[in-house]
């Protein structure tokens, strides 16, 4: 008889089977696992590093202010005739590179309210409107206007300087550009403008330093090298300052005005086909401009053919008026051709209506 048992006694659940021992991996397999991990592992710093990245490039994105429309560089050029032949010129000292200075740390500026800055920006932009256009007064106006909202401006600064320059106005612009190169002293527009004014005022060593220092910052500027063509040309450096005009046509291959000016130095060089080769290109881009046909007919009075230059006179004097023909005329370098009597046929041929002066 079975052994009698108690019913309310829970009987004990029968032990679980042992579970069977894995299998141990092979090293290949692990291999591949851990090589597994490793490409998962980089794909998600990869996410993570991208959108970082992305998050940081939105935010300096959002600090920055947008920036301006630049404004325009005054480059001074020659009148489009070659300048009188100069002196002998002593020999200068050659010209240390101006040093780059950091500017000595300043307190930050006052945060100005987003919105008032985009109208800064807005009277900036209208004032480089109206200087593009030769409104000396209101550009002057405008750019006045975006520094009362924004004193600190300093594109709106140096708009003014140029303003000053343009209207003769140099020692304002000196001030001027001088107190935005202090709040800026890596910018190359304002080392030319400046150098311009110092230049217009006959501070041609002080220039001349300026725009060394413009392109020690940007070593591929091309108004600098205009500018200092033009200032060596002016001081009868025509070797020095043929090298410059080459080096901006090198950037600027199609800009009448640097054809011109180095077809002038040629000129004075005895480099006459040189310089009407320059002169014909510059034609091919602009062949309204007078002041071309003018310097082509220089250059064959230099060289001794009158009947050329004669040719040349007739056809610049088609693109302007009888009084701009005459103070072309008046430059020295038709000297030798005054008496010619083709010559003094075309200067009377000039004013068909005018009496004949009274005999003495």
């Amino acid at each position: 008889m079975d052994e009698q048992r108690d019913i309310y006694q829970e009987s004990e659940p029968p032990a679980p089977p042992e579970p069977a021992p894995l299998p141990e991996p092979t090293p290949a397999q692990v291999r591949a696992k851990t090589l597994r991990n490793t490409v998962v592992f980089s794909a998600i710093m990869l996410v993570l590093l991208g959108a970082s990245t992305w998050f940081i490039s939105v935010q300096e994105k959002k600090s920055k202010r947008p920036e301006l429309t630049p404004e325009v560089v005054d480059t001074t050029t020659l009148t489009p005739r070659p300048a009188a032949p100069a002196g002998p010129v002593p020999a200068a000292a050659p010209l240390a590179a101006a040093p780059i200075v950091a500017p000595a740390p300043a307190e930050p500026a006052p945060a100005i309210d987003p919105e008032k800055m985009a109208q800064a920006m807005g009277e900036t932009r209208i004032a480089n409107e109206y200087l593009i256009a030769h409104d000396l007064d209101r550009a002057e106006v405008h750019a006045r206007k975006a520094l009362e909202i924004a004193p600190d401006l300093n594109a709106a600064l140096r708009l003014v300087g140029v303003v000053y320059t343009q209207r003769g106005q140099f020692d304002q612009a000196v001030e001027i550009l001088e107190r935005s190169l202090a709040a800026d002293p890596y910018n190359p527009e304002t080392y030319n403008n400046l150098a311009t004014a110092y230049m217009q005022k006959g501070m041609m060593d002080k220039a001349e330093e300026l725009l060394q220092t413009s392109l020690q910052i940007v070593p591929g500027y091309t108004v600098a090298f205009l500018n200092l063509g033009l200032m060596n040309l002016l001081r009868g450096r025509y070797d020095a300052a043929a090298d410059y005009f080459e080096r901006a046509i090198e950037r600027l291959p199609n800009d009448p005005s640097a054809r011109v000016n180095l077809a002038v130095c040629l000129m004075r060089l005895g480099r006459y086909e040189d310089a009407r080769g320059h002169l014909q290109t510059a034609l091919n881009v602009a062949p309204d401009l007078p002041g071309t046909y003018f310097n082509m007919a220089i250059s064959y009075v230099l060289d001794g053919n009158f009947d050329e230059a004669m040719a040349w006179i007739r056809r610049g004097a088609e693109h302007c008026s009888p009084v701009q023909c005459q103070k072309y005329l008046a430059d020295a370098d038709f000297n030798a051709l005054r008496n010619h009597p083709p010559f003094q046929a075309f200067l009377n041929s000039l004013y068909p209506d005018l009496p004949p002066p009274p005999k003495t």
